[in-house]
Order: C-alpha cells, then structure tokens, then sequence
C-alpha cells in the first residue's frame, strides 16, 4: 500500500510538472493501482518455518503422513514481494531486483541474487530427494537454515544509518553458501563412522 501512495505521489509530481490533464492522471493511477493489486505478497520466514515444520511432520509420521511437495521460495516469474526479517525483496523472473528502502546497485542485487537463488534451488532440489535419503533430508533442512541465516544478515546489514552502502559494501564479503561442500563433509564423516 505504500508502494501505491508513493507511486501516486510521484504520478501527481510528473503531472504537475509536464501538465497531463487531470483525466490522463485519474485514469493512469487507476491502472497503476491495479497493477499493485496484482503482486503477490509473501512472508518468507513463515514459508521457510513452514516448509521445516511439514518435513518434521514427515518424519514423525512416514507411514501414514504424505510427502510434503517440494516448493520454491525465491524462483517466482510474475513480480512478487517476499518479505524477510522486516525487509521487503522485490522478486521477479528468479531475480532478486530490488530491497524496499535500500538503494542498491546492480552488482548488489546480482549477488544477493546468487546468494538465495542458489540456496533456494538446493532446498528444493533436496526437497524433492529426501524421501530416497535421509543425508537428503538433513541437506534440506540446513539449506533452509542457510537461507534465512543470510536473509538475517542481510537484514542486519539493514539496520544502520547507511544501510545501501552498507549492504552494499558488505554484501561482496558475505560467502557464497556451499551446501555441496557441506554435502561433502557429511558423507566424509559417514564413511568414516562407517569404517570403525
């Protein structure tokens, strides 16, 4: 609803200063709150809890309960606002393209895409495995646990007095999540535990 107030405002400021008719400004601020009706808005922390608590679910009923469906967080085509940790992520085409009240550059923006787009690919994708293997299972849960670990971060980047520099300038330090690697080191540990 705010995005909608400003976007007025700015509409009003444009007619005011190019002239457009009052008619031409009613009827582009009727569609341009239509399209804001359109977005769909979602609570990332609560999919993310959501997803954990189906799975554990699961896991307490195997026999009698059903596979929760795997379900992308991030991957969304049509322009989508996902809420994390009181920021707002602009989503769209698999592109994080905006955080509401930050100024970030491309560059920015491209790596923080990275970032969740990887981890929400490796959930899902562990998602989808973790019936056949419980290392699967144990992958999946940590890679929802990556996910809202950076997504905090990211928040807590947020949180000073010059939260764009700030993200920007610290979001290039921030690791790129490798659940593989960690992949790796578990089956490492299970065949050593094995050869004892």
């Amino acid at each position: 609803m705010k995005i909608a107030k400003s976007t007025s405002f700015l509409f009003l400021l444009i007619a005011s200063i190019s002239s457009i008719s009052i008619p031409v400004l009613a009827q582009n601020q009727n569609k341009l709150a239509t399209v804001f009706e359109n977005i769909e808005k979602l609570n990332g922390n609560d999919m993310i809890e959501r997803l954990a608590s189906q799975r554990n679910e699961f896991n307490k009923n195997r026999k009698n309960a059903k596979l929760p469906k795997a379900e992308y967080i991030i991957n969304r085509n049509n322009l989508t606002i996902i809420t994390f940790n009181g920021l707002d992520y602009y989503v769209k085409n698999n592109r994080v393209i905006g955080i509401q009240g930050l100024n970030l550059s491309d560059e920015a923006l491209v790596q923080i895409t990275e970032k969740l787009v990887l981890l929400d690919s490796v959930q899902y994708s562990y998602s989808e495995k973790s019936d056949v293997d419980f290392q699967n299972e144990r992958l999946f849960l940590l890679s929802l646990k990556m996910l809202s670990t950076t997504t905090r971060d990211i928040a807590a980047l947020a949180k000073t007095n010059n939260p764009s520099l700030n993200v920007e300038n610290n979001i290039a330090k921030m690791r790129l999540p490798n659940v593989d690697k960690i992949s790796g080191i578990i089956t490492v540990q299970s065949l050593v535990q094995l050869n004892k």
